[in-house]
């Protein structure tokens, strides 16, 4: 009697576990969502200590609706409270400074984004930064590199549709789907990790674990070197700049809308610089934490 109480009560447990959750995307009407993001940036100096570097602190207003099949997000800037070392030259913080960008996208897949090409250079002329660092960011090739960044983060949250585990691996069922398809980046697992009361919501948090090479070496490479956080030596070091991250993408969203409750991605990156006389190697690590907190209007 006692091992089929066990038994039983197993079983529920294994039940209550893997429930499903049945996610969607589809809006009877635009919901007006105010976004807050802190994105932490820090490098490992030479004793082995992090030390942050820059704190980017802004808040954007986005509205989420549906239209047909295609999902669209619509996004205005409001105020930046950023501070630090590179507050106004992180490429991929600076477009969240853009007037407004408009992202649509069908199931998992982003097709356009709209303001960056119109809003960048504009952008760049009117935030007060060193010349140096303005040269850098007119690259032409930056704009692309932002628009991959916006269709990251909507396909990041739009991983998930239909009935899948509340609790679990789930990267094999998202393969079966053809969920797990991009050509920049691999994507090791995603886990879901149940619900979470959030902005007075219940949210399912899911976790993609991922690997991803650097888009803007140069600004990690900046902090560390001028800055001071690591060594005037390695200011030689200035060639063969490229980075290597092990990313943990969380997500929380609301399964009726899919409108995201809260977001946390914690990178890991090894950064690797050439002495271009010498041709020498070095490396350092930073530790990134890019956190973004979602708060439905009334």
């Amino acid at each position: 009697m006692k091992l089929e109480i066990l038994l039983t009560s197993v079983s529920l447990l294994f039940a209550a576990c893997s429930s499903d959750v049945e996610i969607n995307y589809k809006l009877s009407k635009s919901v007006p969502v105010e976004l807050y993001l802190e994105s932490t940036y820090s490098t490992i100096d030479l004793k082995g200590d992090e030390r942050v570097g820059t704190i980017i602190a802004t808040y954007v207003h986005l509205d989420y609706s549906t239209q047909g099949d295609t999902n669209v997000i619509r996004r205005t800037f409001e105020i930046d409270k950023s501070r630090g070392y590179l507050k106004n030259s992180l490429p991929s913080e600076l477009q969240w400074r853009l007037p407004e960008v408009i992202t649509k996208g069908v199931a998992e897949k982003a097709l356009q984004t709209k303001g960056f090409t119109e809003g960048y250079d504009s952008l760049l002329y009117r935030i007060p930064m060193p010349e140096r660092w303005r040269a850098q960011l007119k690259n032409p090739d930056y704009v692309k590199h932002l628009e991959r960044g916006e269709k990251h983060r909507y396909e990041m949250d739009h991983l998930l549709v239909g009935k899948v585990p509340s609790k679990g691996n789930i990267t094999q069922l998202l393969k079966d789907r053809g969920r797990l398809r991009f050509a920049l980046i691999k994507i090791d697992s995603v886990v879901t990790d149940g619900f979470h009361n959030l902005d007075s919501r219940e949210c399912l948090g899911y976790t993609v674990y991922l690997h991803e090479m650097e888009s803007f070496p140069y600004y990690i490479w900046e902090q560390h070197v001028n800055s001071k956080i690591g060594t005037e030596k390695f200011q030689a070091y200035h060639t063969g700049l490229k980075g290597e991250y092990n990313t943990a993408y969380w997500v929380t969203l609301d399964p009726a809308t899919g409108i995201p409750c809260q977001e946390r991605e914690v990178k890991v990156g090894t950064h690797m610089m050439v002495n271009p006389t010498t041709g020498d190697t070095a490396s350092f690590t930073s530790q990134q934490t890019l956190e973004r907190l979602y708060t439905v209007g009334k």
